[in-house]
């Protein structure tokens, strides 16, 4: 009965480091394609946007 619960707990762990690799290739693939719209010349608009959005009513 152990040996089943190691089992399982084994097989948990490999899903959890799975999901770790997603997330880190989920952000690389964000980081990529902001990089791509600032360098692009459109995000220069979309940073403003966003700049002024966090301005809070200054």
């Amino acid at each position: 009965m152990i040996r089943k619960m190691m089992e399982k707990r084994k097989k948990g762990a490999i899903e959890l480091e799975m999901l770790a690799w997603f997330l880190i290739a989920f952000a690389v693939l964000v980081i990529i394609v902001v990089g791509y719209i600032i360098l692009s010349g459109k995000g220069i608009g979309i940073i403003e946007h966003i700049k002024n959005l966090f301005r809070f009513g200054r």
